[in-house]
Order: C-alpha cells, then structure tokens, then sequence
C-alpha cells in the first residue's frame, strides 16, 4: 500500500507544470551610497549572460562592495537578472522593488513600485540610489517593465 501512495504521489509531482508564469528570487535590495558615482541612471536593466553580469558587478562595486551580500553564481542557461534602479535621490527614506513578474501573452511583466518618504517623515540626510536586483527562470519572451 505505501509503494502504491508513493507512486501516486511521485506521479503528481511530476506532472505539475514548471513555473514559467513568472516569480523571481530576490538577491540585493538596498541602496548605493554616493552622488550617482557609479554611473547608473534611473534604469531597468536585464542580464541573460555571464559577461553581462561581470560588468554589471564590476560597475556596482565600484564604490561599495554590494556583491559580497548576495550569491552571484548564477546559471545563465536557465536563469536571468533582472535590475530596478532608482534615481539618485538627496536623503534617505526613499526604495524601489520589483513587486511582481508575470506573464502575459509573449511578454513579461515586471512590475517596479517606488516609494518615497511622506511629508512630515523624519529621513536621514544622505545622497542614496534605490536599487532592486532579483533572479527570474530563463525566458525568449519580450520583457516589458511597468513602473507602478
């Protein structure tokens, strides 16, 4: 009987459909500290190569190491990087966050929220860079991001 519920069970694993609907891991999400020094605009930015990747590391850590607080090995035959970057802003209380990456016909859509401290927050006073980096499966499909 157990043999029977095994196989069974083993049988439905199997037959579930892999995630291509989207999803993503989050690897850094933070700020870069400085006056935009590390040449980044506000940008949407997706890497599909290992040489993509190592330039983007490169520019990241020009200034401060952010790599070193997250895994970067990152198997570029079944995976992709996805960056949201934010606009240098002059105090702190200010992020930015892939919320949600979904499918929709032959497109991908990200979705990038950014938030802003309210009126009468009390922010820190120093010149930041929201940023937002996440892992998503492999896709030929256009990618489109939608700020929200």
């Amino acid at each position: 009987m157990k043999t029977i519920i095994t196989v069974i069970f083993s049988l439905l694993l199997v037959s579930c459909p892999k995630n291509e609907e989207g999803g993503f891991t989050s690897l850094s999400k933070g700020n870069l500290f400085g006056a935009g020094e590390k040449g980044f605009k506000k940008e949407n930015i997706v890497i599909s190569s290992n040489e993509e990747w190592k330039s983007f590391l490169s520019k990241i850590d020009a200034t401060n190491k952010v790599s070193e607080t997250f895994e970067n090995a990152i198997d570029f035959s079944k995976e992709m990087i996805v960056v949201a970057v934010d606009e240098v802003r002059s105090t702190g209380g200010f992020s930015v966050e892939i919320i949600e990456v979904v499918k929709d016909g032959d497109t991908f859509l990200i979705k990038v929220k950014s938030k802003g401290p309210k009126p009468l927050d009390m922010v820190t006073t120093a010149i930041i860079q929201p940023y937002h980096i996440v892992k998503i499966n492999k896709t030929r499909k256009e990618i489109k991001f939608i700020d929200l």
